[in-house]
């Protein structure tokens, strides 16, 4: 059990940089062809899978710019329209990923059978965890009613909304300032401030101290760190600051609700 974890983390890391390389690599590619991810994508699925219909192409690929570049053309079947990759796309194809495929395939050569059944079995489930999450992830792009609503109004996105405030929540014990949320959203200091009012119905300055004094309550139920201590850990200047901005929105001062905690732990 000892060399597990440092095999773990060894393999993690090396995930990642295979990822970053594999990344780089596509986008040396895409310079090369003068073709964006979505695009290279396309040639990538047309490569493999064949002829695809239209309506299969994944949104976003810009078909007319392929054409143009001349490494698609459409072709009328039965069942509609289609798109086919053309000689000269394939001439790259196999100039640019060619090289790199032959060398995988003689680097898994050296392995046995069984290991590579154990790989491919890995990677299948390794995938559909990816994909699990992918579609956590883009779950945040989506609307609910009500947040579709702020938006209308004016408001944030719930994406944009969600990356303010883990950056908040990241960062409570340093100085937030507005520029920096409005750069995470997207948008001017103007537009964000107002965007970020219609969404929470408060400021960000309001807000952020909100979560301060949330954080702090937490601090004083679960530690016995001073007050002073606790203020500077939430990002607060001074312990008197701290304690007018935790009475005005909680109705109480930390001190209170110290001495509370104390005397309901006796």
């Amino acid at each position: 059990m000892g060399p597990l974890p440092s095999l773990l983390a060894q393999i993690g890391a090396d995930v990642v940089q295979f990822q970053d390389a594999s990344a780089e690599f596509d986008a040396i590619v895409g310079k090369v062809l003068a073709l964006g991810r979505a695009e290279l994508s396309c040639l990538a699925q047309l490569h493999f899978g064949g002829p695809t219909p239209l309506n299969a192409i994944a949104r976003g690929t810009d078909v007319e710019r392929l054409e143009l570049a001349g490494y698609v053309q459409r072709e009328a079947t039965r069942g509609g329209r289609r798109l086919v990759l053309t000689a000269h796309a394939r001439e790259w194809i196999e100039t640019l990923w060619g090289p790199l495929q032959a060398d995988g395939h003689q680097l898994m050569a050296t392995l046995p059978e069984e290991h590579l059944r154990i790989v491919a079995g890995f990677l299948s489930a390794a995938r559909a965890i990816q994909d699990r999450h992918a579609a956590r992830v883009a779950s945040l792009l989506e609307e609910p009613g009500s947040s579709r609503a702020a938006r209308q109004r004016g408001g944030l996105s719930p994406a944009a909304l969600h990356r303010v405030k883990l950056y908040v929540e990241a960062h409570l014990a340093r100085r937030i300032l507005v520029g920096e949320l409005a750069r995470r959203a997207g948008l001017s200091v103007f537009h964000f401030t107002r965007a970020f009012r219609q969404s929470t119905g408060m400021t960000p300055h309001a807000w952020v101290q909100q979560r301060r004094v949330e954080r702090a309550r937490g601090l004083l139920s679960q530690s016995s760190l001073p007050l002073g201590d606790i203020a500077l850990a939430v990002g607060f200047s001074s312990q008197s600051h701290f304690t007018t901005v935790f009475r005005r929105i909680t109705g109480l001062t930390p001190a209170v609700i110290r001495r509370d905690r104390r005397r309901r732990a006796q």
